[in-house]
């Protein structure tokens, strides 16, 4: 019997998805999906999600030798589910400055968030508690780092702690989900992830798997949030139990994919939002680590973007096949994790490592700031032949930024958008109707992951409106430039076009109803208290 709980506590409603945020507010994560990897649907008119773990377990992969840490508000470690894989050399608590990082209990605020992250990532199994963790024999730290004031010397400390002994760092917060944040990381933060970057995991990189946000409700986008937008990162996403993109997600051209423990040793049912999603990937990843632990940074971010199915979550709107032939939504990236595939194509023996890291940036040095006005537009064209001839020169791209300082009376009113030379068009900035900021953007990089695979030669279009309506509306674009990041020749698994063979067959879809012959017993108790 599988226990599909969690390890447990807060009485989170369906009003706010459960999860902690800079600044003290929570950030959640999805409802998200089975962590099984068979089909545990508990009614045959539910999608089928699973992450097919189970295959991966199967073949002995359980996390061995993999260190992951929670970046949170601490973490119970001596929880009945957690203490055997419990990690101090990957724990700290930068709110009290000492190794233990315990979380506060405290009647109005018991810090269970980062207790249940870590749960899912590492419960132990076969222990009749709680459940089992998707790395169930990984090694788990908690860094207490979001029980204060968070500065950032305290991100920058918490994301480059022991990177030569931690693979792995799962974080489910960010900027405000309010609607009209813009916020990324500070000078010294900025520098711990390069630095774990080029450093971490002795050079072969720190893995940082960030939960996308749960400002839906606010109108809110991760275009906005640059922990997300971070070509460092990969930006998690969640999934409902309907296979569709919950009220509380944010949609931007950041997020790479979707997957869809508590205090004093309980176990929960309500731990959800887009900070849920976060540790499942996490634990997915641990699991390709072991298989392949020669993995770069970047080895998993293409793998991640080769075998997620967008699939079961065909229905949803937003999908598009970019230049390369990859389905790819702003809701949801690349599709749904698949360990299984995930962790076939990181096989040792058949995975060969992605070129160098190439990096072109593309700028006009005689533009002239240009006038944006209500109903009016700006486009820009950018031809480029993507530094061919030289030693930088990219035929593959990877992740593509626009960084640009853009002055406007009402912030929230723009959009913007970017075009690839193969006609690919993506969202960098979607309207937000709470952000009614007169402060712009200065220097702001928007990411977008959507033309992964693609030949950048040629020209590019930007384009920033406003059909707001509010014709009092006034601004200017102040400059740009376009960075692109990728190879100078295609990586080997990309020579040969992606082949999509769903493993997720969705329930009364265009295929035809599915039997449920596999489905698997699920365990859902009551939660008790004490």
């Amino acid at each position: 019997r599988m226990l599909v709980r969690v390890l447990s506590g807060n009485k989170a409603s369906k009003q706010e998805p459960e999860g902690r945020k800079k600044g003290g507010e929570r950030r959640g994560g999805g409802w998200g999906v089975y962590i099984t990897g068979m089909n545990t649907r508990t009614s045959s008119s539910l999608p089928k999600l699973d992450l097919h773990v189970i295959p991966v377990w199967q073949k002995g992969i359980t996390g061995k030798g993999v260190v992951i840490t929670v970046l949170d508000d601490g973490l119970e470690w001596n929880h009945t589910d957690i203490y055997s894989n419990y990690d101090p050399a990957a724990s700290y608590d930068f709110n009290d400055n000492d190794p233990d990082p315990f979380p506060r209990y405290d009647s109005t605020n018991e810090n269970k968030h980062g207790t249940r992250c870590a749960g899912e990532i590492a419960m132990q199994a076969d222990n009749n508690k709680c459940g089992v963790g998707v790395a169930y024999n990984s090694k788990v730290g908690g860094i207490r780092m979001l029980d204060g004031i968070v500065t950032d010397a305290i991100e920058a400390s918490s994301i480059g702690f022991n990177a030569n002994h931690v693979d792995i760092y799962s974080a489910s917060w960010g900027p405000n989900d309010d609607g009209k944040t813009v916020e990324g990381p500070g000078r010294l933060a900025q520098k711990a992830f390069e630095y774990g970057i080029q450093k971490g995991r002795g050079g072969k990189g720190s893995i940082f798997v960030w939960a996308s946000g749960n400002g839906g409700r606010q109108g809110d986008n991760c275009d906005c949030d640059g922990y997300t937008d971070s070509i460092y990162t990969i930006s998690i996403s969640s999934a409902s139990q309907q296979g569709l993109s919950p009220w509380y997600a944010e949609k931007c051209s950041s997020t790479l994919a979707t997957t869809s423990a508590d205090l004093h040793n309980e176990c929960t049912q309500t731990h959800t939002g887009t900070s849920a999603s976060a540790p499942l990937a996490a634990g997915i990843f641990a699991l390709a680590l072991e298989q392949n632990p020669d993995l770069t940074w970047r080895d998993l971010q293409h793998i991640v973007v080769w075998t997620s199915e967008f699939d079961p979550l065909a229905n949803n709107p937003g999908w598009k096949r970019n230049g390369a032939g990859l389905m790819v939504n702003s809701r949801f990236g690349f599709g749904l994790l698949n360990a299984k595939a995930l962790v076939d194509l990181a096989d040792p023996v058949t995975w060969k490592h992605v070129p160098e890291k190439k990096l072109c940036i593309v700028r006009d040095d005689s533009f002239q700031p240009r006038e944006l006005k209500a109903a009016g537009e700006i486009a820009i064209e950018i031809p480029t032949k993507a530094c061919e001839g030289q030693e930088n020169a990219i035929k593959s791209l990877e992740h593509v930024q626009v960084e640009a300082s853009i002055e406007y009376t009402r912030r929230g009113d723009l959009h913007i958008t970017l075009t690839s030379p193969a006609g690919t068009t993506t969202v960098l900035l979607a309207e937000r109707e709470r952000d009614t900021s007169a402060n712009g953007f200065r220097n702001w990089d928007f990411m977008s992951v959507h033309t992964w695979g693609e030949d950048p030669a040629g020209t590019w279009t930007l384009k920033i409106t406003d059909t707001s309506g509010r014709m009092e509306n006034k601004g200017r674009i102040l400059n740009w430039k376009l960075i692109l990041h990728g190879t100078s020749e295609k990586p080997e698994h990309m020579k040969k076009p992606r082949v999509y063979i769903p493993y997720n067959a969705v329930q009364n879809d265009r295929r035809g109803v599915e039997h449920m012959d596999d489905m698997m017993e699920v365990s859902l108790e009551p939660h008790k208290k004490k």
